[in-house]
């Protein structure tokens, strides 16, 4: 599960606890300027959890030092049956949007401080690195401290199977693929599409994700008809229970180890997020494991 930091505490700790121990691995704040900080929520929610791992997805590479990255990593580790990092190029951040190299270099740097840190704890903390492109996929599998590569806005089971097939061509079957399609359970489409429409051009952008999704860039910044339609399709999972287990089932099937639902969930996220609890993971548990 992800969650926006336009959400407040309560919230939070309350979508939390409701998926804590059910089935769900890894809970993630997305780190979005200028939204609430992504290491403060986590460290926030982390004592009230039991079995939830937590933690930022993904830091832009250039907005914290990879020192002070590695201290909240350590310090979170302490709180929380188990932590996560996610470092990418970085959405919202200009000119300081890192270049590939950078964001492999950070990467190593905050793990080899990490290991300098003499109060961190003795589980492992899982180090991602975020993208949809091919060549920063490739560079992150050939570190073998990178766990998974964690994609906004994976819903085209199709492009699911590209970057598997890349991620399986470096050696790195063990590599995990995260899919963290924009997620809204219901009727309603009104909050998702203005999800889409508000974050697609900045986390997507003119990338080989939305080609594939056979979107044009100048027809997505344009508001272009159509494309409504082609983002709901590859880029999300909405609609009702069965539409949702279908599009996540497909993504499975095509090589995807974890599916993170993110935001916006719904007009009541505590609600939405019970449903895909009780409605949508059992489903998906009894098939795949």
């Amino acid at each position: 599960m992800a969650l926006e930091g336009d959400k407040d505490f309560e919230t939070c700790l309350a979508v939390a606890k409701t998926i804590d121990g059910n089935h769900f691995y890894s809970l993630h704040f997305y780190e979005h300027l200028p939204w609430r900080p992504a290491w403060s929520l986590s460290t926030a929610v982390a004592p009230y959890l039991k079995r939830l791992r937590v933690g930022p997805v993904t830091v832009p590479a250039n907005l914290y030092s990879p020192a002070v990255n590695a201290r909240f990593l350590a310090h979170l580790n302490t709180l929380a049956p188990g932590a996560v990092l996610g470092v990418s190029r970085g959405a919202y951040m200009g000119e300081k949007r890192a270049k590939i190299s950078e964001v492999v270099e950070k990467v190593k740097m905050i793990v080899d401080e990490y290991g300098r840190i003499s109060w961190r704890s003795s589980s492992e903390p899982e180090v991602y690195v975020g993208t949809s492109g091919p060549k920063l996929a490739r560079a992150a599998a050939s570190l073998d401290y990178v766990k998974g590569i964690v994609v906004d806005n994976l819903a085209n089971p199709r492009y699911a199977q590209y970057l598997r097939n890349i991620i399986d061509e470096t050696g790195r079957k063990d590599l995990q693929l995260i899919a963290r399609p924009f997620t809204s359970i219901g009727e309603d489409m009104d909050k998702l599409l203005e999800a889409l429409w508000s974050y697609v051009p900045e986390l997507v952008g003119d990338s080989p994700m939305l080609a594939a999704a056979g979107i044009n860039y100048r027809d997505l910044l344009a508001h272009e008809h159509g494309v409504e339609e082609k983002m709901i399709e590859n880029l999300a999972l909405g609609g009702d229970v069965d539409t949702i287990v279908e599009k996540a089932a497909q993504l499975i099937r095509a090589g995807v180890s974890h599916i993170c639902f993110g935001h916006p969930l719904g007009e009541n996220p505590v609600k939405a997020v019970k449903m895909l609890r009780e409605r949508v993971v059992p489903v998906l548990v009894e098939e795949f494991g």
